[in-house]
């Protein structure tokens, strides 16, 4: 069974149970505590679940779940879209910052640009663009976390504040009124620190993270485009547009089709 497929399955199991534990995981799915670890952290990363002592529960203000399993087994996904359009913005020679999240991936699977130099600290990343041989990879060195497949600790950012990148692009967990919003602190350090460094920040992100909450804030102030699926809400709307943040609306082939 592919991980998407147990992910919405164990978002079946929650919208019924409200919580489950690694255990649970392990025995319904007859996989590894790894695995089910490993499982844990992608649906903690998309922001529709949130860690308890011993497995993930539903939070309080959760993304809708049918709308999540739609986007997982959709072709192509609305993240898969956004990337590709993102991809665009980059041009032959540029030096691009690339964040760890799902949505970024996409963003480096459809580079198309020739002679860019990639800075990362996403292991992920760093597979995806080690195919091509036309483009420079520069890892960000520090800790290696197994789980979130990143590299993490002081030397990252220090080793960003010493480079001077044309673009950043920057996933997001949650967005609000007020800014973008992370799980954890460092993230919001690293991204901080990568707009600092950047003449232009590309935030990726579809249109299910203007519906859920995380905890630590990012200032719009740091974004000049935001690349989306969907329309967004109209009081974000009206924020971008006194912040003079451009954004591109995308659409899958699938919300074409319903138009």
């Amino acid at each position: 069974m592919f991980q998407e497929e147990r992910l919405v399955k164990i978002l079946d199991y929650l919208k019924q149970h409200k919580t489950m534990s690694v255990g649970e995981i392990c025995s319904f799915f007859q996989v590894s505590r790894d695995t089910a670890r490993r499982d844990i952290v992608r649906l903690v990363q998309e922001g529709v679940v949130v860690r308890t002592h011993g497995g993930v529960a539903l939070p309080e203000l959760q993304k809708e779940l049918t709308s999540y399993q739609e986007r997982l087994i959709d072709q192509p996904t609305s993240k898969n879209v956004i990337g590709e359009h993102a991809a665009k913005l980059i041009r032959d020679h540029e030096t691009v910052f690339l964040d760890v999240s799902t949505t970024v991936q996409f963003v480096a699977e459809h580079i198309q640009a020739k002679q860019i130099t990639a800075v990362t600290h996403s292991i992920d990343n760093v597979g995806i663009l080690s195919k091509r041989e036309d483009l420079s990879i520069y890892v960000l060195g520090g800790y290696l976390h197994t789980q979130n497949r990143l590299l993490y600790g002081p030397s990252v950012i220090d080793k960003i504040s010493e480079i001077r990148a044309d673009k950043a692009f920057i996933g997001a967990t949650a967005i609000q009124p007020d800014g973008l919003y992370y799980p954890y602190e460092e993230d919001v350090r690293v991204k901080r620190e990568m707009a600092r460094r950047s003449d232009q920040v590309i935030l990726v992100a579809d249109h299910t993270k203007f519906a859920v909450k995380s905890r630590f804030k990012l200032d719009f102030d740091h974004v000049d485009i935001i690349v989306t699926d969907q329309s967004i809400p109209a009081e974000i709307q009206e924020i971008l547009d006194n912040k003079n943040i451009t954004l591109i609306e995308c659409q899958t082939h699938n919300q074409r089709e319903g138009a």
